[in-house]
C-alpha cells in the first residue's frame, strides 16, 4: 500500500498580489488551465495511491474550507490540520504519526501542493521508482531534478553510488551562490532538491527520534493524547532538511525525469507561459516598445498598457498593482512586511 500526503500550508508570498495569506498560490489557477495547483496535485496522485481515500492534505486551519471547496472528493477526515505553521519538520512528523495511526508501517509519500509538473506519466514513473528504492533499502528517498540552469534558489543533492533504481545520497547542499551553482551544472552528479519524499512511517519516525527528538517526543505524546493543538505551537520551527535529512545516513535519491518547477516567484510565469511578440502576458495588455516583461492582469475589465518598458513584472489584482524590476522579484516578501500592506498580504 502507498499513501500520499500533500503539504498545503505555504503562503506563496513571492506570488503576491495574486497569492495572499487568505488564498495562497496552491489554491490558484496560475496557468489558466482550469485546475488549481492543489487540484492538479491530487489528480497526479490518485493513480499512484489507487484511490482518493489514500490521499491526505496537511494544511493550516485557516485553509480547511478552501481544501474542502477545491477538493470535494477528498474525505473530510483526510485533512490534517496544523494549528500554526512551524515549517516542514513538525508537519512531516505530524503526518507520519497520523499515517502510522491509520495504516501502521506503510510507505508514505510527501508532496508539495504548489509545484508545476509538465509530464504526469514521467512524474508517476519517478514516484514508483522511489517507492521501489524505499522498499529495497528502507531508507528516506527523495526525487532529484537534473539541473537545466545554474539555479541559486534551490538546494542540491549530490548523488553517490547506484542503488537499485536510484542512488545513495552523498550529501544535501544548501542553496549555492552563482559560481557554485555553475560548477554543479558543469560537473554533473548534482540534482535540484524538489521537496518530494518517500519513506516508511517507521523509518522517518526513527530518524526523528535520532536527530530531532525535541520535535518527535512532545508531538508523539500530544498526538496520542489528543493535545496537538496545545503542543504544536511550542514545537521548534525548522525545515525537514535541517532537522533530519542533512543528518541522516539513510538518504537515497531517484532521478525526477520530468519537467518541474517550484513556481517560486513571478519569473516562473515567464518560464512556462507563452509569450506574445516580446512579453509574457496573461490578461489584457497593449504595449509599445515594451519587451522582456511579465504582465499578469487578473481583472477582465482592465487592460495594462506599457510604453518603453523593459524587464519588468507588472501584476494587477483587484485594487492592488505590483510593479518591480525582474531582478528585484525576490524582494516581494520584504515589502510585504510594510505595515501599509498588512491588509493586502
Amino acid at each position: 500500500m502507498f499513501v500520499a500526503v500533500i503539504m498545503a500550508g505555504g503562503r506563496g508570498q513571492r506570488f503576491w498580489p495574486l497569492s495572499t495569506e487568505d488564498k495562497p498560490k496552491q489554491f490558484l489557477d496560475l496557468e489558466k488551465s482550469g485546475r488549481t495547483l492543489i487540484q492538479s496535485t491530487l489528480d497526479r496522485l490518485v493513480p499512484l495511491t489507487g484511490g482518493v481515500e489514500r490521499v491526505f492534505v496537511i494544511t493550516g486551519e485557516r485553509y480547511q474550507a478552501l481544501v474542502h471547496d477545491q477538493l470535494p472528493e477528498l474525505p473530510h477526515e483526510n485533512i490534517i490540520l496544523e494549528p500554526v505553521g512551524r515549517d516542514t519538520a513538525p508537519a512531516v512528523a505530524l503526518s507520519a504519526l497520523e499515517m502510522r495511526a491509520r495504516f501502521g508501517d506503510v510507505v508514505m509519500g510527501l508532496f508539495t501542493a504548489d509545484h508545476r509538473v509538465g509530464n504526469v506519466p514521467s512524474f508517476q514513473g519517478a514516484v514508483r521508482r522511489a517507492i521501489s528504492v524505499t522498499e529495497q533499502t528502507r531508507g528516506l528517498t527523495t526525487l532529484g531534478v537534473k539541473p537545466t540552469f545554474p539555479a541559486t534558489g534551490y538546494g542540491y543533492i549530490q548523488a553517490g553510488a547506484p542503488v537499485g533504481a536510484g542512488f545513495k545520497v552523498n550529501r544535501f547542499v544548501e542553496k549555492p551562490d552563482a559560481r557554485t551553482a555553475e560548477a554543479y551544472l558543469q560537473n554533473g552528479g548534482y540534482y535540484w532538491n524538489n521537496g518530494i519524499f518517500v519513506w516508511h512511517t517507521s523509518t522517518i519516525l526513527e530518524e526523528f527520534a535520532k536527530h530531532a527528538p525535541n520535535i518527535l517526543t512532545p508531538l508523539e505524546a500530544a498526538h496520542a493524547g489528543g493535545m496537538v493543538a496545545e503542543v504544536f505551537p511550542k514545537i521548534e520551527k525548522i525545515s525537514i532538511d535541517y532537522a533530519v535529512l542533512e543528518k541522516t545516513d539513510k538518504a537515497y535519491m531517484v532521478v525526477a525525469d520530468y519537467d518541474w518547477d517550484d513556481l517560486g516567484d513571478w519569473l516562473a510565469v515567464e518560464r512556462h507561459l507563452g509569450k506574445d511578440e516580446a512579453n509574457t502576458v496573461v490578461g489584457a495588455h497593449v504595449g509599445l516598445d515594451s519587451q522582456g516583461n511579465v504582465i499578469y492582469c487578473d481583472d477582465e475589465n482592465a487592460t495594462i498598457v506599457t510604453i518603453g518598458v523593459e524587464d519588468m513584472i507588472i501584476v494587477k489584482r483587484g485594487d492592488t498593482v505590483l510593479v518591480t524590476r525582474k531582478d528585484r522579484a525576490q524582494d516581494i516578501k520584504s515589502v510585504l512586511q510594510r505595515p501599509e500592506l498588512a491588509k493586502k498580504g
